[in-house]
């Protein structure tokens, strides 16, 4: 749903924003428990239109329990559903000790759903393009949420920007377009996958456990030009991670198909959401929108 807001006057009780993030999208808001809001920044209005068009193309199919939801979107911000436990990179930083909590007893629950997530993209002619730890969001049962559609592009479409070690320019083997990070497609998203998986096995990014100096960033990006990755072993989701960096699955359904093999554990969400709660958080976030509370939000 997207409209324009027109101020109200009111503001809708209980609603005391908190900045979460500083994205470079848009800076987000938590509104309530239920509800955040994106609003660009300055500059990003592109962005963010890409990543409603987006919202309205996921909106014309059944949704996945493994994107997030938008709720109600402006010309200005995006209302979304708010996931109370953070982000995947956010746990990453935090658990240096390992529990039954921890990301690796979890993983690969989560990346069957984040195979599950990439895969319905794919059905529908999608590359979200910044599969990354930062971008998979926690909810309370346990599950992860996909979030972040800013650089999302149609399979096909050049991809004009990576967020290394999720993403790698193209070697020699790119040919023509040697030097750039190509296509938006399977490639490209089972290269993040495979580093998202090898982060969640280990407990840090590839190439997070060494520094070159002054110049890690470049020396980082180089190595993974010339496709020199991190050592991986001889345990089967080792082998999935190496078959994602060189590119060895034709599509993401088969890549998630070769991760749910992986162990025994329930990890698909079966529970309906509940419409009815959907449709009141819409109408919550048009009345918030209406109220004009997003002009006063910022990060000064």
């Amino acid at each position: 749903m997207e409209a324009i807001e027109k101020p109200s006057g009111s503001v809708p009780a209980q609603i005391v924003p908190r900045l979460l993030s500083l994205g470079s999208t848009g800076f987000t808001f938590r509104l309530n428990e239920f509800i955040v809001v994106k609003k660009v920044r300055p500059g990003q209005e592109c962005n963010l239109a890409n990543e409603q068009t987006i919202f309205d193309i996921l909106e014309r199919h059944p949704p996945s329990p493994y994107i997030v939801r938008s709720f109600y979107r402006t010309d200005k911000a995006i209302f979304l559903e708010y996931m109370t436990n953070g982000d995947l990179a956010s746990l990453l930083r935090e658990d240096q000790e390992r529990d039954e909590s921890s990301p690796q007893h979890n993983c690969f629950r989560w990346m069957k759903q984040l195979g599950a997530a990439a895969a319905w993209l794919e059905e529908l002619g999608l590359a979200h393009c910044d599969i990354r730890p930062a971008n998979m969001l926690l909810c309370p049962a346990g599950q992860i949420k996909l979030a972040d559609f800013d650089r999302t592009l149609n399979i096909g479409e050049d991809l004009l920007s990576g967020t290394e070690p999720f993403a790698r320019l193209l070697g020699d083997e790119g040919g023509l377009d040697c030097g750039t990070y190509g296509k938006a497609g399977c490639r490209t998203e089972q290269f993040a996958i495979g580093s998202v998986f090898y982060s969640l096995t280990r407990g840090y990014d590839p190439f997070e456990d060494q520094w070159y100096g002054p110049d890690h960033g470049p020396i980082r990006m180089e190595k993974l030009q010339r496709m020199e990755f991190p050592f991986t072993g001889d345990l089967e989701y080792d082998g999935i991670i190496r078959k994602c960096w060189h590119g060895q699955y034709k599509s993401i359904t088969e890549l998630a198909a070769d991760i749910a093999t992986l162990d025994g554990d329930a990890w698909k969400v079966t529970s309906e959401e509940d419409p009815l709660w959907v449709k009141e958080r819409m109408d919550e976030s048009e009345a918030i929108a209406r109220s004009g509370i997003l002009e006063q939000l910022t990060t000064f």
